[in-house]
């Protein structure tokens, strides 16, 4: 192991981490950074004048790095005030560490997960509160940059050795004077430190967050003050902030690849010896988990029971391809195309997909499902299977549809490229850096209309249940909503802003309930009213039935191999507490009031269901009509014509699929008949060979040879043939015998 010194006149020494001398060299110029590559083989300078100079281990030189974000810089912005064209303010090679001992517990016994869920805040003043998990190292994939140079002017060049002839990315902050660039512990990405020159002085403080390939994640601003300098914590989930005399801690919300379909977490990994991909789907129901080995994953989407997952695949007829899997990882439909992944949005129907200046609508078809409940695709109406193959095909430039004011420089370079899309039933929105939206038609793909923002580089974009409102992020996290009352009309809502926002998801029968992460906190939206906070860490998966589902994924990525249904918390919001503890008191018609106020499809479901229960059956009608449930309404009809209240209970419990109770009703009211037929036609035929077995009754002889044929049909179904002749007394599994000594001989054959 070797240690360099630079000194800013020019002299390199070199030495060995006992403290000998190696070499020293005067390499005749001004010197600002210094860095080794990963195998110290070489070493880099960086100069006063902006160059960067290769030199061996042994000091002879090699080359000079040719840095394009400088050479091809723009004259008027060199020589822009403020700016110095050519000081490099950070130079690192990043160089994968020796994995380290994990500690989970550090001062006071606080584990890591119960110091998250106290921090109340996106950046806080560091106190006492300190623990120490270090982050798991990967190898460096191929062809992921590790050489990172930052110049004070805003631009950063990624290369992924000294030589520019491949993997060089080019990222420019415009008008932001960088302080310092710093890998982050796993090495997919950095932060850099800066000021946002156009923006007030007292929110100049900023913090971008970049991938290694050169793709920006996030942004925020940070407190008024000196911004001296960044340093990353050694977990890689936070990071400290020194401005002032004050030290600020970032938490970070890794980007990882995740979505949720149905119930369903699907979520793509690599693992830690070969960097191997791995895409899990987790049931969490039953807690199936099924894996599958792939390559080059770009993006996962979902919507519904269905998600769309978007690999790179360099064939033939495309270079990308699109696979439509269902929510056991099953693949359905399948699409390619040429257009790089940038950003996707999926709807019942179709899935776009966007690069910075394109997009493809694909509409795509889902399997029919015959003698079945209709399923959300079918209720949004599905109907691809007749939409011509070449719409599919179409690639649509967004510069066709901007105006004189808004072309694009003839250069080829793409100055207000696509950054957001979000996508209805019937219609599709694309933002742009600029903040223009384009609002296109489904699915014809007509441009509608636009709309100019004051929202630069939205990032995340949202639209409610039936396309009446837009919730949209912008680059420094703020939340504003938009109204959609008509396809030419956008209304923001002004006296509705949330900062530090990085997660929203809207509720799916309620258009105007949101659920969003504000800092380490969830928060409620009813219209533009909010409710009180709930301190949480986890990341929104689903907004449903009043109920957000959160999950942990900080922790399923630190072992996927072991995720369970433990990593998943659900939380019932506000309202939906009150009318059930208000129903729990007896105060019908307060809960009656607060459900008409809030006018839930969850609530009224609640209040038929307690109705029922009381056998009030004027106040359940009124439920069911509210939720246009006719089956409910022929039900309380029928029940009208019962006259016992025990068996009106009774089928009360059998509508709400408490077969149990519903059962020891009818034997204590002595309705072993209706006991049977509710169990024949739940299909329970072990049930009813118990009773009989117990008790006896009129017609049990005919019901017995029923009983046993079905039982002995459910072990015939999964080969059993020795159990279905050992319950079978009549004689009736002798044919199925007879079959199925014939297809043993026909094997033996």
């Amino acid at each position: 192991m070797k240690i360099a010194i630079a000194y800013e006149d020019g002299q390199v020494i070199i030495g060995s981490v006992d403290g000998n001398r190696l070499w020293n060299k005067d390499i005749g110029g001004s010197l600002t950074k210094i860095a080794w590559n990963t195998d110290d083989t070489l070493l880099l300078l960086g100069f006063a004048d902006g160059e960067v100079h290769a030199y061996s281990q042994y000091g002879d030189f090699v080359s000079k790095v040719k840095m394009l974000c400088v050479e091809n810089m723009e004259l008027e912005t060199a020589l822009s005030k403020d700016l110095k064209k050519d000081v490099i303010v950070s130079m690192e090679w990043y160089v994968p560490p020796h994995s380290s001992k994990i500690v989970t517990n550090v001062g006071g016994g606080q584990s890591l997960t119960q110091q998250y869920r106290n921090a109340d805040t996106s950046y806080n003043l560091i106190g006492d509160e300190s623990y120490n998990n270090t982050a798991s190292r990967l190898k460096v994939p191929e062809g992921r940059p590790p050489f990172l140079v930052a110049y004070q002017n805003g631009n950063i060049q990624l290369m992924c050795n000294e030589n520019i002839s491949k993997g060089v990315s080019i990222v420019r902050l415009p008008s932001t004077l960088i302080i310092m660039a710093q890998w982050s512990p796993d090495g997919s990405m950095f932060a850099v430190a800066g000021l946002q020159l156009d923006l007030p002085e007292t929110e100049r403080n900023v913090l971008h967050f970049i991938s290694a390939y050169g793709e920006r994640l996030q942004s925020i601003r940070l407190a008024p003050g000196h911004f001296a300098g960044i340093a990353w914590e050694s977990s890689g989930h936070r990071l400290g902030a020194l401005i002032d005399t004050n030290i600020y801690l970032v938490v970070i919300k890794f980007p990882y690849r995740w979505t949720y379909c149905g119930q369903t977490l699907v979520f793509a990994y690599k693992t830690l010896d070969s960097l191997q991909e791995v895409l899990v789907f987790y049931e969490t129901k039953m807690e199936v988990k099924t894996k599958r080995y792939v390559q080059n994953l770009c993006s996962l989407k979902s919507y519904g029971d269905y998600c769309v997952t978007i690999f790179r695949t360099e064939e033939l007829r495309g270079a990308y391809t699109m696979q439509l899997c269902d929510s056991i990882g099953t693949p359905v439909d399948s699409h390619t195309t040429n257009v790089p992944c940038s950003v996707v949005a999926m709807n019942a129907s179709v899935v776009i997909v966007a690069s910075t200046e394109s997009f493809i609508v694909w509409h795509y078809s889902v399997p029919r499902q015959e003698n079945t409940v209709s399923t959300g695709f079918q209720k949004s109406g599905n109907t691809n299977r007749n939409i011509p193959t070449d719409q599919n095909d179409k690639v649509h430039y967004i510069d066709e549809h901007r105006t004189e004011k808004q072309q694009q420089p003839t250069n080829g370079v793409t100055t207000d490229p696509i950054c957001a899309i979000a996508a209805s039933a019937n219609f599709f929105l694309i933002a742009c850096e600029s903040g223009i939206l384009y609002r296109f038609s489904l699915p014809n793909v007509q441009l509608q209309s636009t709309f100019k923002s004051n929202i630069p580089a939205p990032k995340l974009m949202t639209i409610n249940c039936d396309g009446s409102r837009l919730a949209l992020i912008g680059k420094y996290n703020v939340l504003r909503l938009i109204d959609l009352p008509k396809e030419n009309i956008f209304t923001p809502i002004l006296t509705f802003e949330r900062r530090e926002v990085w997660s929203v998801e809207w509720d799916d029968a309620k258009n105007d309930l949101l659920a969003l992460m504000e800092k380490q906190r969830l928060v409620i939206v009813r219209g533009t009213e909010t409710d009180e906070p709930i301190p949480h860490i986890g990341r929104i998966c689903q907004f449903k039935d009043l109920v957000v589902r959160l999950v942990l994924l900080d922790d399923i990525f630190k072992e996927p191999d072991r995720v369970s249904r433990h990593s998943f918390v659900e939380i019932e919001i506000k309202i939906l507490k009150t009318i059930k503890s208000t129903l729990e008191s007896d105060k019908l018609q307060d809960a009656i009031a607060l459900i008409e106020k809030g006018n839930h499809p969850k609530l009224w479901n609640i209040l038929a269901k307690d109705a029922l229960k009381r056998l009030d059956l004027h106040t359940a009608e009124h439920a069911f009509v509210k939720l246009q449930d006719y089956g409910g309404i022929l039900f309380l009809k029928r029940l009208q014509n019962i006259h016992s209240d025990s068996l009106k209970r009774a089928e009360v419990s059998v509508f709400l699929g408490d077969l149990e109770t519903a059962e020891k009703i009818y034997f204590e009211n002595d309705r072993r008949d209706l006991a049977i037929d509710m169990l024949k036609k739940m299909h329970d035929w072990f049930r009813i060979q118990q009773i009989l077995q117990t008790s006896n009754g009129p017609g049990d002889d005919a019901l017995a040879q029923q009983t046993w044929q079905h039982v002995g049909d459910y072990f015939a179904e999964r080969q059993k043939w020795s159990f279905k002749t050992q319950i079978d007394p009549t004689g009736i599994s002798l044919k199925v015998k007879h079959r199925h000594e014939k297809s043993n001989i026909l094997c033996a054959l």
